[in-house]
């Protein structure tokens, strides 16, 4: 059980809030995204990046279909953005990427690019190289995860957030990769280049890559000759590391699938305004 729970029991026993009616909206925003507008209008920065946390594992923790799984993420962040500015964007950003599971980043990062794009258009050069370098930062400042975690998620949030730009001596690159804590900014900027390109198998080696399915695709069961399970495996047999118990949907066959690490919540606990 992930400490925040325990935190948040505690901050919503002191503000009179049950834990029964906090936990209810958790589970009504990750089993319908619709519902966050509603579900954190009145909550200041701070409660809607730690409410953004929540969600987010609670999606990535229900058993359900990978695609799907990946579908309703990208959703929920979708409305965190809608509802974020400047002065906590970068803490929500990094509350949703550092709980999106591992073997769904490649995707959910991809589908999200063009929302985060159009949410930060309009910021200009210096404060968006800003933003970029705190998000970096904070990702650094994850204390549950290990240096290796870090790498994995600094590294497709530069991918998130690097404008289509490839070259290290550009910005936002540049400025991302300045705030990388030295401890592990050789091993990032040896695995970048390739996340930039859209290769993930040495980032995420042994991991079940989520993939979205093709017009093309075969209509057959998941698991079925000729069928998609929805996930790819990546080139490498070792795992980066220890990652979650499989989740399958209870209605297709079992799909093998490589644990990930569970992630830690990012934010401090919320309370209503």
């Amino acid at each position: 059980m992930k400490t925040v729970k325990a935190i948040l029991v505690a901050t919503l026993a002191a503000t009179c809030v049950s834990a029964q009616t906090e936990n209810v909206a958790v589970s009504e925003a990750a089993d319908n995204p619709s519902t966050i507008q509603n579900a954190i209008a009145g909550l200041n920065g701070v409660s809607i990046q730690a409410f953004a946390s929540e969600v987010i594992d609670a999606i990535a923790t229900k058993p359900k279909n990978p695609v799907a799984k990946v579908l309703s993420l990208v959703e929920a962040s979708c409305e965190f953005l809608a509802a974020s500015d400047e002065s906590n964007l970068a803490d929500v950003i990094v509350a949703m990427i550092s709980n999106v599971p591992f073997e769904a980043l490649p995707e959910w990062t991809t589908q999200m690019i063009k929302p985060v794009a159009d949410t930060t258009a309009d910021i200009e050069e210096t404060a968006y190289n800003k933003l970029v370098a705190d998000v970096v930062t904070k990702i650094g400042q994850l204390d549950e995860f290990e240096d290796s975690d870090k790498v994995v998620v600094t590294a497709f949030a530069i991918k998130l957030l690097s404008r289509g730009k490839d070259d290290y001596a550009e910005d936002p690159i540049r400025s991302a990769i300045a705030a990388v804590p030295p401890e592990y900014r050789g091993q990032l900027e040896g695995a970048l280049g390739d996340v930039l390109a859209g290769d993930y198998s040495g980032l995420l080696a042994g991991v079940d890559v989520i993939t979205m399915p093709t017009m093309d695709s075969s209509v057959a069961e998941p698991g079925t000759e000729g069928g998609s399970t929805g996930f790819e495996k990546t080139k490498d047999a070792d795992a980066l590391t220890d990652k979650n118990p499989d989740v399958t949907p209870p209605t297709e066959p079992t799909t093998p699938s490589t644990p990930t690490p569970e992630k830690p919540p990012v934010a401090p606990t919320y309370k209503e305004q």
